[in-house]
């Protein structure tokens, strides 16, 4: 048995997913083998930032992290800020890089994240992504293998690229998304460039000519070089002359007391979110755009610890189109939920203790302030009393040398 690891891309529409990324360094491993994977910032300056990783320690073993961290069963708590305040922020760089070790193997789902904020202890972003493992039938003795060429792994079976001939493919495309969406009034094909990681792996594209009035499927298989992989992608096309009612977009998607990440957007087909240990069932509320439109959640009543899958399905006017929304749910247990907790505290009182320091500092600064103006007023009424002071100084004399130039006269009279 293998373990194929893909990471999740949850955040993918996200307008500042290219500040804070995912990185791994094995695509797949075996039983015992360790792999590690990196969490990167571009274009974003941090002061300061709270990561929280989920996963299962019964299947991995954490071996190494950051130093600033805790490992508390199957949670992992990273927590750093700037301590000069904001001179030495991280940027453009691998911010944090952990390494665990395949204890047995079996599918698992790793939850990552990390609140970040600046030097004036703002959150400036919210980084939510996860890493797929999947237990794949191999031998223990198979040896993986890397093209020459492209150094891409022989059972790679993603797609590099997909896109067809004309605009209008929903959502932008992703290795790690297989489902998409077109609607065309009066095309009867369409070309389909569909280019796989591993330029030698099989690609066949079936079902993208003669399209008839509904809802037709074009598949797209992609074969591993070796053959021991497949990755199925399909683009549902509906041609209609009413488009009106082939609308499957969503006006709303929340869930009651929960955030979602990404924030809901119609376009964003993928969310995560995370939940407290108390909550067994969460109250999904999903509104089409179109009204005759239904809707079909899948999920979200009792969650189990750890990851649950809510699939919300919504099925146009027309009676066959159909779209599909999908959120993860990372329920915490009894231990991760009073971490969290703890962490929220520990969070708050340091962001308050930035902000009273700012205050303090703003105080300082009114309090130096208001000591100048009063030297400058103190000084002001010394200025007034010394100008005050040698005008009756010159006004006495200019008196006496009147009087004894009147005296002088007084005298030259006689």
């Amino acid at each position: 048995m293998i373990l194929s690891i893909h990471t999740m891309s949850l955040a993918i529409e996200n307008e500042n997913q290219d500040s804070i990324y995912l990185n791994v360094s094995n695509t797949e491993i075996k039983n015992g083998e360790e792999f590690s994977f990196t969490i990167n910032l571009a274009n974003i300056d941090v002061a300061a930032f709270d990561i929280q990783i989920y996963f299962n320690n019964e299947l991995l073993e954490y071996v190494s992290g950051p130093e600033n961290t805790n490992v508390v069963g199957s949670k992992i708590i990273t927590v750093w800020y700037d301590e000069t305040g904001g001179e030495n922020t991280k940027q453009n760089c691998e911010l944090v890089k952990y390494t665990f070790k395949a204890k047995e193997i079996g599918s698992e789902y790793i939850a990552i994240q990390g609140d970040f904020y600046n030097a004036e202890g703002i959150q400036i972003q919210s980084f939510t992504d996860g890493i797929e493992m999947i237990a794949n039938e191999k031998t223990q003795t198979e040896i993986i293998e890397v093209s020459e060429e492209s150094q891409v792994a022989s059972n790679n079976s993603k797609l590099e690229t997909l896109r067809l001939n004309h605009e209008g493919m929903t959502p932008i495309f992703s290795p790690d998304i297989t489902d998409y969406y077109f609607l065309t009034e009066d095309l009867s094909a369409l070309e389909v460039t569909a280019t796989p990681e591993n330029p030698n792996a099989k690609v066949t594209v079936t079902g993208n000519t003669n399209f008839k009035e509904g809802l037709n499927m074009i598949t797209i298989e992609v074969i591993s070089q070796d053959g021991t992989s497949k990755t199925i992608y399909t683009i549902s096309v509906t041609k209609t002359k009413d488009l009106e009612k082939a609308n499957t977009s969503l006006e709303t998607l929340a869930i009651e007391n929960v955030i979602l990440e990404p924030e809901f957007s119609n376009d964003i087909y993928q969310y995560n979110a995370i939940v407290s240990n108390t909550i067994e069932n969460v109250n999904i509320l999903a509104i089409p755009e179109k009204q005759n439109a239904k809707v079909e959640v899948t999920g979200g009543e009792n969650l189990q610890y750890g990851n649950n899958v809510v699939n919300i399905q919504v099925m146009a006017e027309n009676g066959y189109t159909i779209k599909q929304y999908r959120v993860n749910i990372y329920r915490r247990n009894e231990e991760e939920q009073k971490i969290a907790e703890e962490e929220t505290k520990m969070n708050m009182q340091k962001l308050n203790a930035i902000l009273e320091a700012q205050e303090e500092g703003e105080k300082e600064g009114k309090q130096s302030e208001n000591s100048i103006v009063e030297n400058i007023q103190n000084n002001l009424w010394f200025v007034i009393i010394y100008i005050i002071f040698s005008i009756l100084i010159i006004i006495l004399v200019i008196y006496r040398i009147k009087k004894e130039k009147m005296g002088e006269n007084k005298k030259s009279v006689r």
